[in-house]
């Protein structure tokens, strides 16, 4: 039986592919359109589902899309329709989007099956938490998903037994904390629907000032659910593309907004550490509600706010739980893999056959392909006898090396197909890097990939994060030999790297370990602010000959930039 998945439609489209249980093809749409966070049907993302598992459209027997129509509009506008007389223009306007935006869904999803594929809309969250739950290697676990918004939820919690997921209980929009978290990006002058990351990675610089107030804006109960208090936000009711996300109270209280390109101030800073203690300290109280509940020693999570890996990390330290699988994809994109996958075993009745230990399930390009996207630029390059040897001595001289190997990443971690590396044991490289490379601005920390057998000497619990979605205490014997992959708080985003899984990059590694002594390596995206991620041999070179990076290790070829 073959199931295709749709995941994302406003933002993030993807598609993956389920053949007779198993896993095969997964892909953003930005990636082969090159339009960051993409969205709309995945047509190009389908069509290499189809070619990377041999089959048409005709071949699928179902396709499972990302949200319930239906549900999302008779929600939506029951609640705009009743904003009207404070607000009547915006929800008047939004009443118009929403009919607007739910047919063309209706019309995109029916346009993406062949002639023998039932479609079938997913509800959003449960979705979310099967993407997690039925790719993970526990037979129960509790689930967890937050995000912005679904069709009216925007947190739900539930247990998973078998293949089998139930519903324990929701919060619903405009009750949010990932509305609140994007509305604080906002707020520092940052882009609400991509940059929350950036809120993540400035918190350490800051002190949580604000948190006691910030209590005040979300009010935990004591259970696993919560409430915003209304008279501190304007997002239920007024369009904060235009006016913020805050109410005059919250700005009265907390000063005017940050413009963007401003010069990030203190006040920036800790309320950045605020919303992430107050994020970090709300979700670990919901943890702990659900284990109460559910009894479970394990715990899946998904949706948006499950990529904020220093709460995920806090949990996993702090939390009742023993196990947390987080999926590499918790977006609305990695729902094409829940949605994929729900079907499938409701179809089949089958029990579950597959764990996801590994991202690279994305397109790959031959050696010939490779070569032809190098002579069209006119570049010189080798083939080395040991690409690995060759590029560890590079990584050991100070050189930054484009690493593109193998099937390309899904989800917004690169995982060392599509990576940037570096030494990190320079104490200039994380500024280098963030300047010649990225251009991103200069308080952006850096993650490592490290050999997944010696992890736990560098950094405190950590023996296996594949999927870079969890912060670790880097060990504080190690911290001044890895300046360039300690945050300001001494924390690291963690990559452990298998052998039997990626032994080419563990190869390098290992190598670069003979060299500098340490065994990992400084690891970032293979692109640049506002790109996505490099998917095609021509995006990488590319993106190697518009920036400082010293060299290209692609495929088995090698290039190297002349100094001048």
């Amino acid at each position: 039986m073959n199931v295709l998945g749709i995941g994302g439609y406003s933002h993030d489209s993807a598609a993956a592919l389920v053949c007779d249980g198993q896993l095969v093809a997964g892909v953003a749409e930005e990636r082969l359109t090159r339009v960051k966070h993409q969205g709309g049907a995945p047509r190009e993302a389908v069509a290499y589902c189809l070619e990377a598992a041999g089959l048409t459209r005709d071949d699928i027997d179902h396709v499972g899309c990302y949200m319930k129509p239906g549900y999302r509009m008779a929600r939506r506008l029951a609640y705009r329709m009743r904003q009207i007389p404070r607000s009547p223009l915006y929800s008047a306007a939004y009443v118009g989007y929403e009919l607007v935006h739910n047919a063309q869904y209706v019309r995109d999803m029916r346009g993406l099956c062949g002639r023998n594929a039932r479609l079938h809309y997913m509800e959003h969250h449960p979705a979310h938490a099967a993407s997690a739950y039925l790719v993970s290697p526990f037979d129960e676990a509790a689930l967890l998903t937050i995000d912005y918004i679904g069709e009216w939820a925007s947190t739900w919690f539930g247990i998973g037994e078998g293949t089998r997921i139930k519903t324990l209980g929701t919060v619903d929009y405009p009750h949010s904390l990932g509305v609140f978290y994007s509305a604080i990006t906002d707020y520092l002058g940052f882009l609400r629907a991509s940059d929350e990351y950036k809120v993540m990675g400035l918190a350490p610089y800051g002190e949580p000032e604000y948190y006691d107030d910030l209590k005040k804006v979300v009010c935990m109960n004591g259970r696993a659910d919560y409430s915003i208090d209304l008279s501190w936000i304007s997002w239920h009711y007024r369009p904060g593309s235009r006016h913020g996300y805050f109410s005059d109270k919250f700005l009265k209280r907390y000063g005017p907004p940050r413009k963007k390109g401003a010069e990030v101030e203190q006040r920036h800073k800790n309320m950045a550490a605020s919303a992430q203690k107050l994020l970090e300290e709300s979700v670990l109280q919901i943890a702990r509600a659900l284990h109460a509940e559910t009894g479970s020693r394990n715990l899946c999570m998904a949706g948006g706010v499950a990529l904020n890996c220093a709460m995920n990390g806090r949990i996993l330290r702090e939390g009742p739980f023993e196990n947390i699988y987080v999926q590499p994809a918790s977006g609305d994109d990695g729902i094409a893999i829940g949605a994929a996958f729900q079907l499938h075993h409701e179809a089949t009745g089958a029990p579950r056959a597959f764990e996801m230990h590994d991202a690279r399930i994305g397109p790959e390009f031959s050696n010939e392909a490779i070569r032809a996207a190098l002579d069209a630029t006119g570049l010189d390059y080798e083939t080395p006898a040991d690409l690995e040897e060759r590029s560890a001595d590079l990584l050991a001289e100070g050189k930054i090396v484009g690493w593109y190997q193998g099937r390309m990443e899904f989800g917004p971690r690169a995982l060392g197909s599509r990576s940037i590396l570096a030494d990190p044991t320079r104490a200039d490289m994380k500024d280098r890097v963030n300047d010649v490379v990225k251009h991103r601005e200069s308080f952006r920390p850096f993650a490592p990939s490290c050999l997944k057998e010696r992890a736990s000497e560098f950094f405190e619990g950590c023996a296996d994060s594949p999927f870079m979605l969890f912060v670790y205490p880097v060990a504080e014997a190690h911290r001044r030999r890895l300046p360039a992959i300690t945050h300001v708080d001494g924390t690291a985003r963690v990559q452990t790297v298998d052998a039997n899984l990626m032994p080419r990059y563990h190869k390098l590694i290992s190598a670069f370990e003979n060299r500098r002594g340490v065994p990992l390596v400084l690891n970032t995206s293979f692109n640049v602010m506002g790109e996505p991620i490099v998917n095609t041999p021509e995006d990488a070179v590319k993106c190697y000959l518009g920036t400082g990076i010293d060299a290209l290790a692609i495929g088995d070829c090698l290039a190297v930039k002349k100094q001048t």
